[in-house]
């Protein structure tokens, strides 16, 4: 006989299944933004003219963009003391009722969490030495025409990143003891 699901109530979930869908909202969130950064500046390229009739409106919406982007994805990689972010959470499920039913997912989100390390090091820099503080140092040798384009590869790199992450968190790679109850 097949098994049935149903998503769980928000009131009905436990700790951890609150914590997931959390991430699971944000990396959504992030993804999507760093969706809408690329199609805008495929959209610059293609419409340059239209672009030029508000050039101050086409600005804030590209800068508003990345730094909602970054910022968003820095949270979801936090390692820091009172944050939660993905890492955090996987050490949160295997010291769970959890852990055995999670284990080998575990151990596969691990690595794949631990390959994308230098690009999680890049974002958490720019947010702590751009966009959280001016970092003088890296001003003086900082782009910043080439941070907002595609050319850059850590904006390609970043969607890839996000998708990883959203897939990571989502039901159908984490058991479904984690979202879902036995009808």
């Amino acid at each position: 006989m097949e098994q049935k699901y149903t998503i769980i109530d928000w009131d009905d979930k436990d700790d951890i299944q609150k914590l997931l869908t959390v991430l699971e909202c944000d990396a959504a969130s992030a993804l999507n933004d760093a969706l809408q950064f690329k199609y805008i500046l495929e959209f610059f390229d293609e419409h340059l003219d239209f672009i030029n009739k508000a050039p101050c409106f086409w600005s804030g919406v590209i800068t508003s963009l990345r730094y909602s982007m970054l910022m968003q994805t820095a949270r979801l990689f936090d390692e820091s003391k009172d944050a939660i972010g993905i890492r955090k959470m996987l050490n949160i499920v295997e010291q769970s009722k959890y852990r055995d039913v999670a284990k080998e997912v575990l151990c596969r989100v691990r690595n794949e969490y631990d390959g994308y390390q230098n690009l999680i090091e890049d974002i958490r820099n720019m947010r702590d030495k751009i966009y959280a503080h001016n970092d003088k140092t890296l001003y003086k040798n900082w782009d910043f025409d080439r941070d907002a384009t595609l050319d850059n590869p850590l904006w390609g790199s970043l969607v890839e990143l996000l998708r990883w992450a959203k897939d990571s968190i989502l039901s159908p790679n984490l058991p479904k003891k984690l979202y879902t109850c036995d009808l």
